[in-house]
C-alpha cells in the first residue's frame, strides 16, 4: 500500500484512528484484569447500589421508624441501647 499505510489506510486516517490500533485492556502486558473481570467488577458496583438502595428503603432508621410507627429518634435509642436494655 502508500506511503504511511501500516493498517491499509492512509496516514492522516491512521493518525485519527491510532487508539483504535494500540494495545488495550488485557492485551497489555501489565495487565493484572482480565475483560470478565472488568464485568464482574462493574456488576459488583450495580449489585451494591441495589443493596444499598435496599438498605435506605427498607433497613434504615426513619424506615424502620415508618415500619413500626415511632419515630426516628425512637429506633435511634434502641439501636444504641440507651431504651430497651433489658432486650
Amino acid at each position: 500500500m502508500g506511503r504511511g499505510s501500516k493498517h491499509g489506510i492512509h496516514r492522516d486516517e491512521w493518525e485519527q484512528r491510532r487508539t483504535e490500533f494500540c494495545a488495550r485492556g488485557q492485551d497489555l502486558p501489565q495487565s493484572k484484569l482480565m475483560d470478565l473481570d472488568v464485568v464482574a467488577i462493574r456488576s459488583a458496583k450495580r449489585q451494591r447500589e441495589s443493596l444499598l438502595k435496599h438498605i435506605r428503603e427498607n433497613l434504615s432508621n426513619a424506615a424502620l421508624a415508618r415500619q413500626f410507627g415511632v419515630h426516628e429518634r425512637s429506633i435511634e435509642k434502641i439501636m444504641s441501647r440507651e431504651t430497651w436494655t433489658h432486650i
